[in-house]
């Protein structure tokens, strides 16, 4: 996709003639997963692709990385805050900014109830439902809407 839009010629949003490539500001991903590590691993993996172009070196324009959905593969609010932890924590999670500092939106997934898929090597029971919800239906914090936004 990058190589392929780099070749293309557009205008950014002030009307100055670049590629398609570099009219972009954010990469934009999903990360389902059974722990905060392999999210944590997933975009690391970005960050090496894309590392000229969170840097804005080599005449990229910089780019920042937007978490846009993210939750775990469970129906467990015990496992799900203890992943919320891990995935957020200034130690090693994305709120540690020195190792991060690409990332600059996070989206939590928040569905009530959904329909269980294969994430990494986990497959789901059949008729497995996952819950990632962060209000309970009357607006309430969830545990995971509570830890999520702490």
């Amino acid at each position: 996709f990058k190589t392929a839009t780099l070749a293309l010629d557009c205008m950014d949003f002030e009307g100055k003639a670049t590629n398609c490539w570099d009219v972009i500001d954010a990469i934009q991903i999903h990360a389902y997963a059974r722990t905060a590590a392999e999210v944590k691993e997933k975009i690391k993996g970005y960050e090496t692709v894309f590392q000229e172009d969170f840097d804005g070196t080599n005449g990229r324009k910089k780019k920042t990385l937007w978490l846009t959905e993210v939750a775990m593969g469970s129906n467990n609010a015990s496992e799900i805050t203890e992943f919320v932890d891990d995935l957020m924590n200034a130690k090693d999670g994305l709120n540690n900014r020195e190792m991060f500092g690409f990332v600059e939106k996070v989206s939590w997934f928040s569905d009530y109830s959904f329909d269980s898929f294969k994430v990494g090597t986990h497959v789901p029971h059949e008729n497995e439902v996952w819950s990632s919800t962060l209000f309970f239906p009357f607006g309430q914090l969830s545990p995971v809407g509570e830890r999520f936004f702490s």
